[in-house]
């Protein structure tokens, strides 16, 4: 049976030697200054951390960073065989989103979550030790490793969607989603037919449904309920939101329940975001829609999952490396390409802006193909996508630069590609550019660049040979010679 929701998954992992408890840390930078330390002090796998005893909040009132950022942890949240390799990870999960059966969520009566209820007067969302993350951020944000649940008003669709949402007061959250995105639009269809949106966000949930709220290859008009219940085999259940009408995860910790009115705005971030930077508008904030709260449901003793964007390497970086390798992997064999024998989306491209995939090439032009095919699966921001021989390790920047160095012909295996649809989240686009959007909305542009790093095909028979021990005899060293490289490898 797999976890039902986030305390069973921490029984979990800590069984596993991979749940840290910290004891006394502020909600006021302390939290995500820790947080960004300790994933940037080079030890993998880094435990997940949970922040307990937090001053000015009852004990028990608690926040979790870094849930999924292990290979050991994203295979639990899976339901996949448990190891600490992240490629393997990443090929078990292509192997089984193959024959994924979607499983629907189950209603259900009632659930943890409705253990307290607050409503009207009685709504105090600073009740929660929201984090304020980085010194430069604009304020606390009560939705980071969260979801929020929106209904299309036209089908009746449900979506789960990460999208942040910063603590404004004691009864109104901010809401901020990108350009393309489904909450983005799924929003304007409110906006543009003069209605009310109902909106809920749950946080302390179980990592498998905050997986698929962060997956893009979800596509639209599909929950990400439904892959969530059919990648842990059974479906997750739900209470319909006595609010809102929503179905609320029926697990979660905490669950805000209120609406979104057209043209009501306010003031959100700045918020240093997944590559690094106070992308959006610099140090300026923002004007978002904001979401009145009419509602608080919560469990005894709550616990709020975080996630804490920073410089590469964070907590957020490395399991969002995972999953967007699988999902450009899954994206690449959707679309008939053969021949994929890796795909890795590394940390340093923040998971979307450096992309590198491994083939056995099979046919003339196959290599520039999967690069132009492999830059285009997600809507957004694809910066480099780098495309390698099957004797290269993707998820290795040293054999992927060597392989660059050595293979590619700059004239033959550069290809750039103008005029790409981008975001407010893009640093190449100007906060010239990006001022003008908040005035009249306009589409944003940049570049992309797909490197052919593979040996030309052509002549591929007669490369030239590697100087690299064999497989075989590097068997016969490491089990005649295993104390020596134990000790020095």
């Amino acid at each position: 049976m797999a976890h039902k929701d986030i305390r069973e998954w921490i029984k979990l992992i800590e069984e596993d030697g991979e749940l840290k408890r910290i004891n006394g840390a502020d909600w006021n930078l302390e939290m995500g200054g820790i947080t960004e330390i300790i994933y940037q002090g080079g030890k993998r796998p880094v435990p997940a951390l949970l922040y307990d005893d937090i001053p000015g909040y009852p004990k028990g009132y608690r926040t979790l960073f870094g849930s999924l950022a292990s290979p050991r942890r994203c295979a639990r949240a899976l339901n996949l065989p448990v190891t600490n390799e992240a490629l393997v990870v990443v090929e078990n999960l292509v192997k089984k989103m193959r024959t994924l059966q979607l499983i629907p969520p189950k209603f259900v009566e009632a659930g943890p979550v409705l253990e307290n209820q607050l409503v009207g007067e009685a709504v105090d969302l600073t009740k929660f030790p929201s984090p304020r993350h980085h010194e430069l951020d604009g304020g606390r944000y009560f939705g980071t490793g969260h979801t929020v649940i929106l209904k299309d008003p036209d089908t009746g669709w449900v979506n789960l969607g990460t999208y942040r949402v910063m603590l404004v007061d004691r009864n109104r959250l901010a809401f901020h989603a990108l350009e393309g995105q489904h909450g983005t639009i799924i929003r304007n269809k409110y906006v543009s037919q003069g209605k009310v949106m109902p909106i809920a966000v749950a946080t302390g949930i179980d990592p498998t449904i905050w997986w698929y709220s962060t997956d893009r290859a979800v596509p639209w008009g599909v929950s990400e309920y439904d892959y969530a219940g059919g990648m842990k085999g059974e479906a997750i259940e739900v209470i319909k939101g006595p609010y809102t009408g929503l179905p609320l995860p029926a697990h979660a910790e905490i669950v805000v329940e209120g609406e979104l009115h057209p043209g009501e705005v306010v003031d959100e971030g700045p918020f240093g975001e997944w590559m690094g930077y106070y992308a959006n508008l610099g140090l300026s904030p923002v004007p978002e829609p904001v979401m009145r709260v009419k509602a608080v449901y919560h469990r005894n003793d709550p616990i709020m999952t975080c996630a804490n964007p920073a410089v590469p390497p964070s907590e957020y970086s490395f399991w969002a490396c995972m999953m967007r390798s699988a999902m450009f992997w899954e994206g690449l064999e959707r679309m008939g390409i053969p021949g994929i024998t890796g795909v890795w989306c590394h940390e340093a491209g923040g998971s979307l802006l450096f992309t590198v995939v491994a083939i056995r090439q099979m046919y003339a032009g196959h290599s520039k193909r999967v690069g132009l095919v492999a830059n285009n699966i997600t809507s957004t921001i694809a910066r480099y996508t780098i495309v390698v021989d099957e004797d290269i390790d993707p998820s290795d920047l040293n054999h992927v630069t060597w392989a660059i160095a050595t293979r590619a012909d700059p004239e033959r295996a550069i290809q750039v590609l103008p005029l790409c649809g981008t975001t407010s989240a893009d640093t190449t686009v100007s906060p010239e550019e990006k001022r003008k959007t908040t005035v009249t909305p306009k589409p944003l542009y940049s570049s992309r660049a797909v490197i052919d790093a593979c040996q030309p095909f052509e002549w591929k028979n007669e490369w030239y040979p590697v100087a690299r021990i064999s497989s075989e005899l590097r068997g016969q060293l490491v089990d005649k010679w295993e104390g020596l490289i134990k000790e020095l490898c």
